[in-house]
């Protein structure tokens, strides 16, 4: 080979090989280049999209961010718990002086009672319905006629019953006006209002449709409650008229079966105590009247049955005046236990009711409070209408 042709060949090596260096440095930049710029890229990408909870309050949209909605979960949450504190407090309270008030009159007619039955009208009476067969009826009809219907019990209970339901939704609404003008306040501390054409990005929900479902109830299941727990009633039932004079009944025949009223043994027992002051006072009766009178003759007899049946009534009215002294105080006290027993049964009865209802309502506000701090897309707001 020529020294022309050595140096032709030398020339294109160099030219070759220099191209072929450029290209591998090229390639070189570009594919480091460009992995420095997907690094570099990488964390925008995959940054998390906040989710945002939208609520509707008085007619205001708010937002609330992701971060934000424990806090307002649990400030909520700690005021329905004093809330429900203070209205199960004010409940019992209130049935305890409803309760009381309307079973005063009756209180105050046992006397009335006691007087009758420590008199002689009232122990011939009950002499007669003895010999009839129906003196245990008899003097509960006798109690009805001389305490509770004076005492208008049953109107007193169907007047409690009406307050009872009026206050306890009145309670209620004031609930959910207490519960809007807290959560307005936390809205202000951990939210915003929503803008003006903001698109949504979140979940939604109308809390002014919540609260009124959550913190409302009507007459007709209160009164159906009512008559389920207070008369065993069919739960289908919805208007509980006459209420009170059931409870009165009721009543009555807690009062009627108590030892006072075990009357059957008892009056037998006089009769024979009686009997044997009345053994001499008889006989000493008539013994003066006929001394007092003609010594023969009709007159004498009559004289004679006279004065018996005057030391007759002398010796009842003076058993009847020491048995008073004696057992007075034990008969009232034994009617007023009776009266009490009822009276603790239907406070009772009355807290599980009404107690019942606000602790359910309570509840159902509290559980949707708690689902406000639920993560995203874990809360459906038509679940929390459902469960209410």
């Amino acid at each position: 080979m020529t020294e022309h042709g050595r140096a032709s060949g030398r020339f294109w090596l160099g030219f070759f090989a220099v191209i072929l260096l450029l290209a591998l440095v090229a390639a070189f930049a570009l594919l480091k280049g460009g992995r420095q710029l997907a690094e570099k890229q990488l964390p925008q990408a995959a940054a998390p999209v906040q989710r945002l909870l939208y609520l509707v309050l008085n007619g205001r949209e708010y937002v609330i961010p992701e971060a934000h909605r424990l806090e307002l979960s649990l400030a909520l949450q700690e005021h329905l718990g004093e809330e429900q504190q203070d209205q199960q407090q004010w409940l019992e309270s209130r049935i305890d002086s409803a309760v009381d008030a309307a079973f005063a009159p009756v209180h105050d007619r046992v006397g009335d009672f006691a007087d009758w039955y420590y008199s002689l009208t009232g122990e011939y009476l009950r002499y007669a319905h003895a010999i009839g067969g129906d003196m245990g009826d008899y003097l509960q009809e006798q109690l009805e006629n001389t305490v509770f219907l004076p005492a208008a019990l049953d109107t007193n209970l169907d007047n409690l019953f009406e307050s009872l339901d009026a206050d306890v939704r009145s309670r209620l609404q004031q609930s959910g006006i207490r519960m809007t003008e807290n959560l307005e306040v936390l809205l202000r501390e951990y939210a915003r209002p929503l803008g003006v054409g903001e698109p949504r990005l979140g979940e939604s929900l109308d809390l002014d449709v919540l609260l009124a479902d959550s913190l409302s109830v009507s007459a007709k299941d209160i009164n159906r409650q009512l008559l389920s727990v207070l008369v065993a009633a069919g739960a289908g039932m919805a208007v509980a008229k006459g209420l009170g004079a059931l409870i009165m009944k009721k009543t009555l025949t807690k009062v009627a079966s108590g030892k006072s009223f075990h009357l059957a043994a008892s009056l037998l027992g006089k009769l024979a105590a009686k009997s044997a002051l009345k053994g001499g006072g008889v006989l000493a009766g008539a013994s003066s009247g006929a001394a007092l009178c003609s010594p023969t003759g009709p007159g004498a007899l009559v004289c004679g049955a006279v004065g018996g049946l005057i030391a007759w009534l002398a010796v009842d009215k003076a058993a009847i005046e020491l048995d008073e002294a004696l057992n007075r105080d034990a008969f009232e006290a034994d009617i007023h236990a009776a009266i009490d027993a009822q009276q603790s049964l239907l406070k009772r009865q009355l807290q599980e009711v009404y107690g019942g209802l606000l602790a359910r309502k309570m509840a159902a506000a509290g559980q949707s409070a708690a689902d406000l701090g639920a993560g995203p897309g874990s809360m459906r707001p038509v679940d929390l209408l459902q469960k209410q």
